[in-house]
């Protein structure tokens, strides 16, 4: 069961003002002692500076390296997967524990086909799209996530984590965004055409995958993770224009965001898209904290970016993916020792890769990314 006691069938959580006047207690204890990992996250999110730079490398398919799981059961098995988080958090080195497993688990529950690859992440069988048609979005059913294989998958997989965690690490549930979870159904060339062409159509899909969403985002809350992570990769560059990001995902993320505060657990925003719109996803979902791959798209250097958005949000970030595949330990060190310089000052900033440590790589700039948070992420920072 969850550290959190439990009031009329309700978790008994802290309130964000009680959290604020710990993550400054935190800060001013770092200065004397080494914190948790839990307390070292929390000083960061809310803009204090705890004894040093948190860090998570993101390790997730990779993780199952650690206990020889196979691909299919640690994306399948709550077991599975727990242990091989908890594995690598204790031999890599990670601030944080997170259910995160896979873009394609909502889109499987909802019935699309998924590909489970021996030693790769699972993906949708595009060949065989669940809505292959326009008409196809009034098709889909509202279930209940926790009885769903998936999703319900994820919430135990959450327990687990929340129940071995205790008070030492923080732990982060996961879901996809609503219109993500449709492309993993529909494409994304088709999706975007449709958005286009028939968006009231596209809206009737939006309003059946919201709805499960906030029911998963409600029942991840309810197992006692202390945050939830949207991911919402379209509202970028890389994904649709902003004026249509805003008319076709973020009043229904805004409502995932609003359940995920109304159960008492922190907001967090994932998105490694080119040239996020940071100003817009933080208007509907107002994170705490916020891991991205890129500068936004109306920034053109980091310090830019920090004193625009430093104060509003945590920035978690932003080591890229081919950075990590083809750089070298000494290498991924100076890039981080770079960011910490720039973006470490005054807290809110969480050092870690723009997006998932690639699965079959070894984990040597995982390690690297730790090591340089310890050498480097000291607070004061030199």
């Amino acid at each position: 069961m969850s550290i959190y006691p439990r009031v009329g069938g309700k978790l008994l959580r802290p309130t964000p003002g009680m959290i604020k006047m710990g993550a400054g207690l935190f800060a001013l204890h770092g200065k004397v002692c080494e914190l948790t990992p839990l307390e070292r996250v929390l000083a960061a999110a809310f803009h204090k500076e705890p004894d040093r730079v948190p860090v998570v490398p993101f390790i997730i398919g990779a993780a199952r390296r650690m206990t020889g799981a196979t691909y299919k059961d640690f994306s399948l098995d709550a077991e599975s997967a727990a242990e091989a988080y908890i594995a690598a958090t204790e031999i890599i080195g990670c601030d944080a524990l997170y259910s995160v497993l896979d873009l394609s688990v909502e889109a499987a529950d909802f019935g699309q086909e998924v590909i489970y690859p021996p030693s790769s992440t699972p993906y949708p069988n595009y060949r065989n799209p669940l809505i292959s048609s326009p008409d196809d979005y009034e098709r889909l059913e509202v279930f209940d996530p926790r009885k769903s294989p998936r999703m319900g998958m994820v919430i135990e997989l959450g327990r687990i984590l929340a129940k071995k965690a205790k008070l030492r690490y923080p732990v982060m549930g996961f879901t996809f965004g609503p219109l993500g979870v449709l492309v993993m159904m529909r494409g994304a060339q088709d999706i975007f055409l449709d958005c286009m062409k028939c968006p009231e159509k596209v809206k009737v899909g939006l309003e059946i995958v919201t709805e499960v969403l906030v029911d998963y985002v409600r029942a991840q809350c309810d197992v006692g993770v202390d945050a939830v992570m949207i991911d919402t990769l379209l509202g970028s560059q890389s994904g649709v224009s902003r004026e249509l990001w805003e008319e076709m995902e973020g009043p229904y993320s805004k409502r995932i965001a609003d359940e995920v505060r109304r159960n008492g657990a922190l907001m967090a925003l994932h998105n490694c898209g080119n040239g996020p719109y940071f100003d817009l996803q933080i208007k509907y979902m107002e994170p705490v904290i916020l891991s991205f791959a890129k500068l936004p798209d109306d920034c053109s250097t980091p310090q830019e970016m920090k004193e625009k958005y430093g104060h509003q949000t945590a920035l978690v970030g932003y080591i890229g993916t081919d950075d990590i595949m083809l750089r070298s330990p000494a290498e991924i060190i100076e890039i981080a020792r770079e960011q910490i310089r720039v973006l470490a000052p005054g807290g809110g900033f969480v050092l870690a890769p723009g997006c998932e440590y690639p699965p079959n790589l070894d984990l040597a700039n995982a390690a690297a990314i730790y090591y340089a948070a310890e050498k480097y992420g000291r607070y004061p920072i030199k």
